[in-house]
């Protein structure tokens, strides 16, 4: 029998996942330097440029790497919490720009992740489930 939390969740978690993967793989697509070029040069003056050069480059590895074990639901725990750090970073980022409208739309996306996070325990369909995990709560 489908279990309608854990396919809600699955589809959540899923297109979350595919959120970040695929904003990722723009950045690969149009350039992982240019992309960090550019954040240099939004940033110039507000922080430190080691800090901004190595998260420019880094972001989109991150952002492909945790978007595809959201997808499938692999280490969705870890995952979540780590883009959940993502987030943080990314609206720290847009804060010290005064960017009002990215932060609020950066917003949205920690609500979900958080939601993703507390709700874990109706990650039944993913590759999660299948190596051994919980079952689903009792309601």
């Amino acid at each position: 029998m489908i279990s309608h939390r854990s396919a809600a969740y699955a589809l959540m978690r899923a297109t979350f996942g595919m959120v970040f993967l695929f904003f990722g793989i723009t950045k690969f697509i149009r350039g992982v330097s240019p992309f960090a070029q550019g954040m240099q040069q939004r940033f110039a003056g507000k922080l430190p440029m080691l800090i901004v050069v190595l998260f420019g480059y880094s972001l989109p590895f991150f952002e492909v790497l945790l978007g595809a074990l959201l997808l499938v639901g692999l280490f969705n725990s870890l995952s979540l919490i780590a883009t959940g750090l993502l987030l943080m970073a990314l609206t720290f980022g847009m804060v010290i720009l005064g960017d009002t409208p990215t932060v609020a739309n950066n917003l949205i996306y920690v609500l979900i992740d958080f939601c993703l996070l507390y709700l874990a325990d109706y990650n039944l369909y993913s590759i999660d489930r299948f190596r051994g995990g919980r079952s689903a709560p009792s309601r």
